[in-house]
């Protein structure tokens, strides 16, 4: 992946604006401005982020409305406010794993309370995976940490025809995702279909338990499947994430309009 000065990845063309917000606000976290730092004149984020003066300047400009940042004359742009927390950015246009999403944002993920464990199937993962009920699976539960703090529960559930408990134990990696472990191993994983919904945690729940809650928080679920080629399951995944560290978003393309008279 190229990037530029100061890690931003080159933008494209749809809405360059508004990703020149988001990209901007991930830089402020993760190099850890200040309130009263200057940041990068409009000059560099043009070069970083290949993109017009112009764009930088209207994504510079939704920071400053959004009080974040403050522009003084002759002197520069100054962060006044600090962006809330960090993020993982997920587009929901394209199937990439938070492993990858976290490397472009330079943020650390990792895990806690990893489980990996062989179970048979019951009615809900038998029918998400188009297997019978019993079929033996390979479970993979734990908590995800970005930069230290904890930010979803997870659980990753495949048949064992495609990768074992006992393979997924000895390969698999605390800092990233199961997709990144089956992609490796060559299994042909294409898209997936994934269900949004919210819910609200209690601290008595299992999960709520495992996110250290003290209250009831609302939280955003994440179900989704993986498919092969031959469009055939191979991996059904239920996450939960707390407010804030995930933010989602869908790029839609304009394929048809009614003219109207």
């Amino acid at each position: 992946m190229v990037t530029g000065r100061y890690g931003l990845t080159p933008l494209s063309k749809s809405l360059l604006y508004v990703e020149v917000e988001r990209q901007i606000e991930d830089l402020l976290v993760r190099k850890r401005y200040r309130v009263g730092d200057r940041i990068p004149p409009e000059a560099e984020l043009v070069e970083s982020l290949g993109v017009s003066r112009a764009t930088v300047r209207a994504g510079l400009g939704r920071l400053v409305e959004r009080g974040l940042l403050e522009r003084r004359q002759g002197s520069g742009t100054f962060l006044v406010r600090p962006p809330e927390g960090v993020r993982l950015r997920n587009g929901l246009e394209r199937l990439e794993t938070y492993t990858v999403q976290a490397e472009r944002l330079g943020l650390e993920l990792g895990s806690r309370g990893l489980k990996v464990e062989r179970v048979v199937a019951g009615a809900e993962e038998a029918s998400a995976l188009e297997v019978s009920e019993g079929t033996p699976l390979a479970r993979v539960e734990r908590v995800l940490l970005v930069d230290g703090e904890p930010a979803a529960w997870m659980v990753d559930v495949v048949p064992e025809e495609i990768m074992s408990a006992e393979d997924i134990r000895e390969g698999f990696d605390p800092n990233a995702m199961l997709l990144d472990l089956l992609v490796s191993r060559g299994v042909p994983i294409t898209h997936s279909k994934l269900l949004i919904d919210a819910e609200l945690i209690s601290p008595e729940d299992p999960v709520g338990r495992a996110l250290d809650l003290d209250r009831v928080s609302a939280a955003l679920s994440l179900v989704e499947t993986m498919y092969l080629e031959n469009a055939r399951p191979a991996q059904w995944s239920r996450n939960v994430f707390l407010p804030g560290r995930l933010d989602l978003h869908v790029v839609r393309e304009l394929y048809e309009v009614r003219r109207l008279s």
